[in-house]
């Protein structure tokens, strides 16, 4: 029996899971712990921007040469760093040494993520149920943060969980054994796709913005810990079911649709008084999201035999904003107020409709 429940465990959709959990459970009281270490609004992005340019850089480098070298020993390498590095969050004891760790945090995860994606595909055929299961991983992470509360169990509990998704690495096989002979240039890649990364880049830049001041946001609307934590499973219950529905209409039209969702869903937020009320919003932004990131990821896997490469500059592109996205926050923010980065958040998703692609071609996105 428990030789068949480790084989039912080993697929990267479980590593997927696991992996995911690490990240929210470490993610969600990091603006909180900024304050309480001293820090201010500016800090809170800074420390936010560090750790997504940190993950912007490996995942650009890693892309083309997981498509020359392979995916899965960029996976190992990625969780095994990664379980360290969310270990280390348990050092820091200022704003200086929390903005150190969380850059080792993205440095890691940028090894791993789009090279696991990409294994998820070839593997099992989809995305879809990789990324619901992904979201399942969120959930479980949210919950995770609600309950125990504390930031020293909560990076701790990341540990154990990265690593047991480390282990489970280490009994996984590549489906796909075809390399490409030369690493892929990544501009090419980027040009050819080029009507999904900048409307993706546009709606997640200001998502980014948003997500980094919203935990404080949410405490002042009313909100305590566990609830900042147990808000977002909403909006993660919405993806778990609707990722794996999504991906029969990807498309054109499904990554316009995510655009159009996420304009809304913004706006939306600067209309709350109240914490309780962001959870209907949240079950709207699922739709945005699994809508967008399905019809992406689907439109780029499509588009060439370079699909790390393709990936990879997908989730560096994600982690630029993430770098770029809670700089702008914490500017906005200060400036004038939480409801600031909301509005430019719309701005800039409804912008991306003006580059998104119109029709599906078969050359890739960007045909």
């Amino acid at each position: 029996m428990p030789g068949r429940i480790w084989g039912f465990l080993v697929s990267p959709i479980w590593i997927g899971f696991l992996l995911n959990a690490a990240i929210e459970s470490s993610r969600v009281f990091i603006p909180l712990l900024t304050v309480e270490l001293g820090g201010s609004s500016f800090d809170v992005g800074l420390v936010g921007a560090a750790s997504g340019l940190a993950y912007f850089v490996t995942a650009l480098v890693i892309g083309p040469q997981a498509d020359s070298l392979g995916r899965l020993r960029f996976v190992r390498v990625g969780l095994a760093g990664s379980a360290l590095a969310f270990l280390g969050q348990l050092l820091a004891r200022d704003v200086a040494s929390l903005l150190a760790v969380r850059t080792a945090v993205g440095l890691a995860l940028g090894i791993t993520t789009g090279s696991l994606v990409v294994l998820a595909y070839e593997d099992r055929g989809g995305v879809g149920k990789f990324s619901s299961m992904s979201s399942l991983g969120w959930i479980f992470g949210a919950t995770a943060a609600a309950l125990l509360k504390e930031c020293e169990l909560l990076f701790l509990f990341s540990f154990v969980v990265c690593t047991v998704a480390f282990l489970i690495s280490l009994k996984l096989e590549e489906w796909n054994k075809l390399r490409l002979l030369h690493a892929p240039r990544s501009f090419p890649v980027f040009w050819r796709n080029r009507a999904v990364y900048l409307p993706f880049f546009l709606r997640h830049l200001g998502a980014s913005a948003v997500w980094i001041i919203f935990p404080l946001y949410l405490q002042e609307l009313g909100a305590d810990r566990f609830w900042i934590g147990m808000v977002g499973t909403a909006n993660y219950a919405g993806q778990v079911v609707l990722m794996t529905l999504v991906e029969r209409y990807a498309g054109t039209g499904l990554f316009r649709l995510g655009l159009c969702l996420s304009g809304a869903v913004f706006l939306l937020y600067t209309a709350l008084s109240h914490f309780m009320q962001v959870l209907p919003v949240h079950v709207m932004l699922s739709a945005a999201w699994s809508t967008l990131y399905i019809g992406a990821l689907v439109l780029l896997l499509r588009s060439g035999e370079e699909r790390a490469t393709a990936t990879g500059i997908l989730v560096a592109n994600m982690n630029l904003c993430f770098a770029a996205g809670p700089f702008l926050g914490g500017v906005l923010s200060s400036l004038w107020g939480y409801h600031a980065p909301m509005y430019a958040a719309a701005a800039l998703s409804f912008a991306g409709l003006f580059w998104a692609p119109r029709r599906d071609g078969r050359r890739g996105a960007g045909a």
